[in-house]
């Protein structure tokens, strides 16, 4: 019997092709298993993802593109809670981004985008991905702080020099122009706020409901040798007991972001254009590993370690279509993930380096020696395990056969 073609979205209408319980978008019964933290981060995410539109719109209504540092310290000083508001604004950017990073591996190393609709639905993840990071990129930019526009400069470089700038430099140079407006501060900004909260957040809208219907189409991910028919015993209706939970984890995320605020509230650093000695300002932590790639040694057609990042990231696209192992476990699939594994270790240690030595410029050489350790790192240390793994289950059939 052939195999089942999963890629025909001509097919994703059609009711047959859904498993039992699709189409009752939200109000899904789930089983008592799925109540695991692990499978809600997407859950989590929608949460935070309300809360950062409701804390935005607060803050829209005292924010001035044409004066954004002096708007900013506006918000701080005056307006009430305006510092408990801007700071769970940004906490809440940090809980998104690290919930998207557990969110993506989590499904990756569980191999959940295999099967019906779920290569779509991966895709879309990666999209989801890629606008949340941006977002959270320019927000960290609106208060024109001295790192917030450093950081702007470092992407503008990095399309110019990249494999974009260097085969479509028009194409390139329009982006940028999209972007920073004519390089005044007023039109820079006013470009960049406009992007943040319209056009960015615009399109994560538009995406994330056709992510969530996927999800409601191919159902919880289960590994085949762990799939069985449930009773009706067994699954708890949406309502009142998941409509419950999922406003408990919503409250208690909001809840942890709020404590951190009020313990730990932002600090503003020095307004762009003034010079601040003995300090040296680092971006956030999820800005890092791309801030220390314009140190690497360059690599191709573009500048630092983007090669390396685009390649993963290609990786990433197809990982779905080119994934053809039969088994679930990351051990059952130990090239996948390896290089899994390679990626965190990447992100890590270039977030560490970074903070280091930052600023350091290394050579070619040192680059591909450091990338070729950690990969060898990630491919030795999962092979080892899935040997040992092997071996154990040989012993343990050859002593059922004694």
């Amino acid at each position: 019997m052939a195999d089942e073609n999963y890629f025909d979205l001509k097919k994703l209408a059609e009711q047959e092709q859904a498993p039992k319980g699709s189409f009752n978008i939200s109000l899904r019964a789930i089983t008592r298993g799925e109540y695991g933290i692990d499978y809600w981060t997407g859950g989590l995410l929608a949460a935070a993802l309300v809360y950062q539109v409701i804390s935005g719109i607060f803050l829209a209504f005292y924010y001035q593109a044409g004066n954004p540092y002096n708007s900013t310290i506006f918000i701080i000083s005056n307006v009430p809670f305006g510092l408990m508001l801007l700071t769970s604004h940004l906490y809440m950017a940090y809980f998104m981004v690290a919930l998207l990073f557990v969110h993506m591996f989590r499904q990756y190393f569980i191999g959940a985008y295999r099967g019906a609709w779920r290569w779509a639905q991966w895709l879309l993840g990666l999209v989801l991905f890629g606008l949340v990071y941006l977002i959270a990129t320019l927000g960290y930019m609106l208060s024109y702080t001295y790192v917030g526009i450093l950081g702007l400069h470092v992407g503008e470089v990095l399309m110019q020099r990249s494999v974009i700038g260097r085969l479509f430099p028009a194409l390139a140079n329009w982006l940028i122009t999209a972007l920073v407006g004519n390089g005044t501060t007023a039109l820079t900004f006013q470009h960049v706020f406009i992007m943040h909260v319209a056009i960015l957040t615009g399109l994560v809208f538009l995406v994330f409901p056709i992510h969530f219907y996927l999800y409601e189409r191919s159902g919880p991910y289960e590994p085949a040798g762990l799939k069985k028919k449930r009773s009706k015993e067994e699954y708890v209706p949406w309502f009142p007991t998941n409509l419950l939970y999922t406003l408990f984890l919503a409250f208690v995320l909001i809840g942890i972001v709020m404590l951190a605020s009020a313990l730990a509230p932002q600090q503003l650093v020095q307004e762009y254009g003034f010079v601040g000695y003995n300090s040296l300002p680092f971006p956030d932590w999820y800005m890092m590993p791309m801030y220390k790639l314009m140190d690497v040694g360059g690599l191709g057609l573009s500048t630092g370690g983007v090669p390396l990042l685009v390649a993963l990231g290609g990786f990433m696209v197809l990982l779905p279509f080119i994934d053809k192992y039969k088994g679930d476990t990351p051990l059952e699939r130990p090239a996948i993930t390896a290089i899994g594994i390679f990626i965190i270790l990447f992100f890590v240690i270039m977030a560490f380096w970074g903070y280091i030595q930052p600023g350091l410029s290394q050579t070619r050489l040192f680059t591909l020696i450091m990338f070729a350790g950690i990969a060898f790192v990630a491919f030795a240390a999962t092979y080892a395990m899935k040997f040992a793994r092997d071996d154990v289950i040989k012993n343990e059939i050859k002593s059922k056969t004694v």
